[in-house]
Parts: structure tokens; sequence; C-alpha cells
């Protein structure tokens, strides 16, 4: 309860700051992250008084178990949301700020039907930035994350046939990362043989492994709302050159981008370090999405390891680093880490999880 608080404390001094006499959260993750709540429906109302938290019967008994330290006020079925925000809010008037990037106007229509006397005021990424900074809690949980991921694919890997199909790989996956504790998958998993492997989000088929030369796996899972995601290929013919050569520029990249993360630097800088060491090779064209993503929550966060991303980092911010090289016909090659920055530098989060050429042969 004292993180939740602590992050409403944060969020009410951006209030202050905008000089808003109230603020709504209305996205579901950020009414999460604020108070704990996991129902799908409910409004945090915040105000320098207090705040309070807006649903209907069905999360009766589960608002008072996860948010004991909060005002709850369950309106009636057949009450419009607008009305109960109106008593609320009784006859004063002055901002109240909604969240511009997820309530669409129909919304702030519906919102603001018994509220002609409040004016609404746009607010962007108000908690989203908060978001990007991680707590010991939010750390303890993508730790956790991680693990039953790793564990998961080290299962994976001590059963892998090479006449099983992608999508009876990707079950085993899936399934084993359930078993060890996750309430569910990060995003559907992506298992690619051989040129299948060239799709960077390729959709698992009835293909088997048979006669590919490797597995690419991108795949993590979902721990008290807080994700990992990882991606190994999984080595078939250790002698082939060229697959030595494509995934040692690959991870020659990502292991020089991780040593250059450190707070001050921007997202742009450490992409392009990546970028250079598999330009340099010759495969510049052929890695064609970012480096990196922030993670939480959501699978996909800001701030982004990409060209033109220019976030300084901090630290307490969590991202992946996965340079890639995709040749159309041959395959592909991508590792992924899961990287906290620290005030000196940064930690790998999933440093234990194998990821040299021999570490990751079939075998």
């Amino acid at each position: 309860m004292e993180d939740f608080a602590e992050r409403r404390n944060k969020v009410r001094r951006v209030i202050e700051k905008q000089k808003l006499d109230a603020l709504l959260i209305t996205n579901p993750l950020n009414r999460r992250y604020l108070t704990g709540f996991t129902g799908t429906t409910g409004i945090l109302l915040m105000q320098p008084g207090g705040d309070t938290i807006l649903s209907d019967p069905r999360y009766t008994i589960q608002i008072e178990e996860e948010c004991p330290d909060l005002t709850a006020v369950i309106r009636p079925r057949s009450e419009p949301t607008s009305k109960t925000l109106a008593k609320l809010l009784g006859k004063t008037t002055g901002k109240l700020g909604i969240e511009a990037e997820s309530v669409t106007i129909a919304e702030q229509e519906r919102l603001f039907q018994h509220l002609s006397h409040w004016e609404p005021i746009p607010t962007k990424s108000v908690v989203e930035e908060l978001r990007q900074i991680k707590d010991r809690y939010e750390l303890a949980r993508i730790r956790q994350a991680i693990n039953v991921a790793d564990r998961a694919f080290q299962y994976v890997r001590s059963q892998l046939k090479l006449t099983m199909s992608e999508i009876d790989i990707c079950i085993m996956l899936e399934h084993q990362m359930r078993l060890l504790g996750a309430e569910d998958r990060s995003f559907p998993s992506i298992v690619g043989a051989g040129a299948r492997a060239a799709l960077p989000h390729a959709t698992p088929t009835a293909q088997t492994s048979l006669g590919q030369s490797h597995i690419l796996f991108d795949w993590g899972c979902v721990l008290d709302g807080y994700m990992s995601d990882l991606t190994r290929v999984l080595i078939l013919s250790p002698k082939n050159k060229k697959l030595r050569t494509v995934y040692e520029t690959v991870l020659s990249a990502q292991e020089a981008a991780i040593a250059a993360i450190k707070p001050g630097k921007t997202c742009e800088e450490i992409d392009t370090v990546a970028r250079n060491i598999i330009t340099e090779a010759g495969f510049g064209k052929h890695f064609g999405h970012g480096l990196g993503h922030a993670l939480g929550l959501q699978i996909h966060e800001n701030p982004r390891f990409a060209p033109k991303d220019q976030t300084v980092l901090k630290a307490g911010m969590v991202l992946t680093v996965e340079p890639g090289i995709y040749l159309k016909g041959w395959g592909g090659v991508r590792i992924e880490d899961d990287v906290l920055v620290t005030k000196t530098g940064c930690e790998v989060l999933s440093r234990w999880v194998p990821k040299s050429f021999e570490a990751m042969c079939y075998g």
C-alpha cells in the first residue's frame, strides 16, 4: 500500500503543477499502477484532499481486498458514471484533467454528461512518465517473470524433438510458463524455424525443424501484471559458417549496446552503437526495427531504443536490447535481454539465460 500511495503522491504533485482541481484516471493499467486494483471497470478520481475509486457492484469485495487504503464508491448499476462523478465533485467548478491518450471523444462526452460546470483539460502521459522508472515492487516482479520464462525455455530445450511443429513447440513453451506460475504470456509467442525466422513477428505454423539450421524463440510471461520479453536462437547446424557469422554479429552488437547503457545517454545513442556494428558487417539494411523498448505492465512501453528517440536514460528504467538480422529465404537471428538502467551503468536482468553460439547449440 505504501508503494501505491507514494505513486499517487507523485501524480498529485503533477496535478498541482498543472493547476488542475482534479484528475480522472481511466486507463486500466494506470489505475492499477496507482491503486493495485485489477478489475476491468473503474475510475480513480484524484483530488488535492484525497483519492476515490469508483466502480460498480461486481467489484465491491475486490476493491476492499486490493485497495483497503482508498475511499471506494460503488455506483448503482442503473446510474451512469457521470452522475456518480457529479455527486462526488459536488457543485464546485474547476479544471478536471482527463487522460487524452486513452479517452475517446465519445467517452469524454459520457463522462462530462453531468459535469457541464467542469472544464475538461487533456493531459498527456502523466502516469506513463512515472511508470518509466520502476520501483522495488515492480523490479521484483519483472525479475520473477524473467525467471519463469527462462525455466520454461530450458524445459522446452530438454524436451525438443526436431519432428515437432512450431505450433507444438509454442504450446509446450506457453503451457510450461503457466505451470511455473505465470498468469499469462506477455504476447503471442514466436517460434520460427529456418527461413521463417526472418519474420520478426512470425506466427508458429505446422512446419517442423527437420533440415533447418536454427529456430528463433521470442517469448515472455506475466506475473502479477509485470512482463518479461526474451529472444534466443537455438542452433541446429553448428558448422554452418553463415549462421555463425550472422549470429556472432548480432551478439557483438547486443553486447556493445548493453555495455554503453548508463544514465545520461540518449536512447538513440544506444541504438546507434548496435546499428553501426551490424552496418559495418554488411547487414545494415537487414536490421529494420528499433533496438529495443521499455516494458513493465505493458510489453511495449516508452522510451524506445530507436533512431530519433532523444529520451535520456535514467536509473530505474527497464528496456529490452534486441538487435536482429533478417535475410529473406534464409532466416533471421535476434538476441534479446531485459536490462535495468542503474545509477552507474546497467544490470542485465536476464543475464543467466545462455546466449553464446556454443551454449545455444542443440543436443
